[in-house]
């Protein structure tokens, strides 16, 4: 399950959040919230707890990113900022591609069958290693939809809302 210990500032968008402390010398063990971590490479600049940084070294390891950025070289340094998030003003976020989002630009979308039948809103997203899994609230209670390509068929965060052909048994048909 994605959680993070705050909402990102206004005008800025999370990209990793930090973990704990790698080593000794102020190096930091961040989740990346895109697989790829396109936003936590060298040279690029960050705001971590509002004060910019700038990316000095950048390595993946296993589940997560190991970031050396300048200004803190210390391992209590690095303690201190558990749980803070990693941001980037909106304008220069670097995405995957036209169709990755940011979990807390889903959050609140309200989603709908292909023939409009509204399942309520997007509350949560269970990251489960295969594919990532929408909890739905709405009306007919809690819906867990697939993010595959066979359930999702639009997501149009102008507007709001995400568009599925439910896999047969996935919603509660007395309703």
């Amino acid at each position: 399950m994605v959680t993070t210990p705050r909402e990102p500032r206004e005008g800025y968008t999370a990209v990793g959040r930090v973990l704990r402390p790698h080593a000794l010398r102020g190096e930091l063990r961040v989740l990346a919230f895109s697989p790829s971590g396109r936003n936590l490479q060298r040279g690029r600049p960050i705001y971590l707890a509002g004060v910019r940084h700038i990316i000095q070294r950048s390595r993946p390891d296993r589940e997560a990113w190991i970031l050396q950025i300048d200004g803190i070289e210390d391992r209590l340094l690095v303690e201190a900022l558990r749980g803070e998030l990693l941001e980037i003003p909106d304008t220069e976020v670097l995405r995957d591609d036209d169709e990755s989002y940011f979990v807390h630009e889903l959050l609140g979308l309200r989603v709908e069958t292909v023939e409009g039948r509204d399942l309520g809103k997007l509350t949560d997203v269970i990251q489960t290693g295969a594919n990532d899994v929408y909890v739905v609230e709405g009306p007919g209670g809690e819906v867990l939809v697939p993010v595959i390509s066979e359930v999702i068929e639009s997501i149009d965060i102008q507007s709001g809302l995400i568009r599925i052909t439910p896999l047969t048994g996935m919603l509660d048909e007395s309703q």
